[in-house]
């Protein structure tokens, strides 16, 4: 039952797409769903399934908006008899009883992406050590490997956050990248001269992109002076941009 509901789910995961599964898990009374139906919800849009009511699709589609906000399982109750005062919601309806439903999240985890030029970075290492506490998926480049240049080239990093922490002129051409493809985040640790230089050699190449994208120096203003510190100020800010836009 309900074996088409799959390919829907992989092509919103493959797109990175975060949604909800509404079920019904109970019934009582003469409504039209039944245990086992099910709605896919896209924050405001039922992309797969009815409960039978536009009123009641409504209803759980708002719910299912929020449990993906909020990346939290629910358990919900409406009622059919608008004199219910226990349940979650009361329609007047001519059905009475009581549908029970379950909502669970599909929420992708997005990536921090860290551009380096050598594996072997102290500040890399300290980063790798608090990454996790974010609830992002750490990915690791090193822009010298041809294959995993390739890789940062090709892939779809719009809905992540990226860092770079490069040292050389190698760098420019990812900058020049990501400043187009414009992640959720990105930013340089870099000194100011030098950064100042990779835009303007950007900019000869193209003049019209728009260099507002990137960030430098990467890291809330802490005064942040050891490597530690450095990195803790680096992920203070991922947090805080990540949280400002619901993300989890």
């Amino acid at each position: 039952m309900y074996d088409d509901i799959i390919p829907v789910q992989i092509e919103l995961r493959n797109s990175k797409r975060d949604y909800a599964v509404a079920t019904v898990i109970k019934t009582s009374g003469s409504s039209i769903a039944k245990p086992g139906f099910k709605m896919l919800v896209v924050h405001d849009e039922i992309i797969y399934g009815t409960l039978g009511s536009p009123s009641l699709d409504n209803i759980v589609m708002k719910e299912c908006g929020k449990s993906i906000d909020q990346n939290e399982t629910k358990y919900l109750q409406i009622a059919l008899d608008k004199d219910n005062t226990t349940s979650d919601y009361s329609m007047n309806t001519t059905c009475g009883g009581m549908i029970e439903l379950f909502i669970e999240p599909y929420v992708h985890r997005r990536n921090f992406v860290i551009l380096v030029e050598s594996m072997n970075d102290k500040l890399l290492e300290s980063l790798e050590t608090l990454v996790p506490y974010t609830g992002l998926s750490l990915s690791v480049f090193n822009i010298n490997d041809k294959s995993e240049s390739r890789r940062l080239l090709e892939e779809d990093f719009s809905d992540d956050f990226v860092l770079l922490i490069t040292k050389t002129e190698n760098e420019i051409p990812y900058i020049s990248h990501f400043l187009t493809e414009k992640p959720r985040y990105l930013s340089i640790v870099s000194s100011k001269n030098r950064f100042n230089k990779d835009i303007e050699k950007i900019l000869l190449d193209n003049p019209d992109i728009d260099t507002n994208g990137i960030k430098c120096p990467a890291g809330l203003p802490i005064n942040a002076i050891t490597i530690n510190e450095i990195a803790i100020s680096i992920v203070a800010e991922i947090i805080k941009e990540k949280n400002n836009n619901n993300l989890k």
